[in-house]
């Protein structure tokens, strides 16, 4: 795997209304951190942070100003959903030579920051390298860069009541896994096995919508109609303890959509578009 990637680093959930998103997660047993604006974008998050990895609650706080980093377009198209995943890199600079040395034509890094709404004097600040979807066979990516990660993971950020400890996976619906596996093949520089890209951290699973149901990804229930694909679909994140999980959301109110050994999965409609599964190492 070349140097530049350091795995999953987070997925970035599409969603309408910031403030019932986060309820939301939270009635899953996730803590959410407090709202961050982007500066100079149309786009705010919720971050869940983990020890390696977060997922991130993107929508749209400020509708007047222009950037809505393609948002408004995933949302009229889709609705709420999994955006897309992010790779980490601790360089997105130095990544820049690496990935076009692998014949890709990646384009930044760009800034990205959004100061902390309990210090407005800290900011949190990346830069994000773009890889063009037509390269990475429709199923987009990019890779982040952390140039504060010390301000990413506040005291009690990672305290989750349903004992969530990293987001290990990720399922994207394709029409030919082989056509979308070889470009992240390339990009990762190691084989995929099995429909299921080795990230580093974590895995990120393909399969075609006839083949979802026997992957050993966290697919769930396919949207109807079916979007266009490739696409982002659901999501398998590391928890200390299934039942832990089970009881966090029974107090949530929130009844497992399916179970099984070792595993639970929540339904889309319970967790803003995205099949969410909680598994045990």
């Amino acid at each position: 795997m070349t140097d530049a990637i350091r795995g999953i680093d987070h997925a970035i959930i599409g969603v309408r209304d910031l403030d019932a998103a986060r309820a939301q997660f939270e009635r899953l047993g996730f803590t959410a951190a407090p709202l961050g604006n982007h500066v100079g974008k149309a786009t705010a998050n919720h971050c869940i942070m983990f020890a390696d990895s977060y997922l991130e609650l993107l929508g749209i706080n400020e509708p007047d100003k222009p950037d809505t980093l393609g948002l408004d377009a995933f949302l009229a198209a889709r609705g709420e959903g999994l955006v897309k995943i992010a790779l980490g890199t601790p360089d997105a600079d130095a990544a820049r030579a690496d990935i076009e040395a692998q014949g890709f034509s990646p384009t930044g890094p760009d800034d990205l920051a959004r100061p902390l709404t309990d210090r407005p004097d800290a900011i949190v600040r990346f830069r994000n390298l773009q890889i063009p979807e037509a390269e990475t066979g429709g199923l987009g990516t990019f890779l982040c860069g952390h140039k504060t990660p010390e301000l990413m993971r506040p005291p009690g950020s990672m305290d989750h009541a349903n004992g969530a400890r990293n987001l290990v996976a990720a399922a994207a619906v394709v029409d030919d896994v082989g056509a979308v596996a070889g470009p992240w093949e390339k990009l990762l520089g190691r084989p995929a096995a099995g429909g299921a890209l080795d990230i580093g951290r974590g895995h990120v699973y393909l399969a075609t919508p006839a083949g979802a149901t026997g992957s050993n990804g966290p697919y769930g229930p396919l949207p109807d109609p079916l979007p266009a694909r490739p696409f982002y679909l659901g999501l398998r994140v590391e928890v200390a303890s299934v039942g832990a999980a089970r009881e966090a959301l029974r107090q949530g109110g929130i009844t497992p959509a399916s179970e099984a050994p070792g595993r639970l999965r929540v339904a889309p409609e319970d967790a803003c578009g995205i099949p969410l599964e909680f598994a045990e190492a």
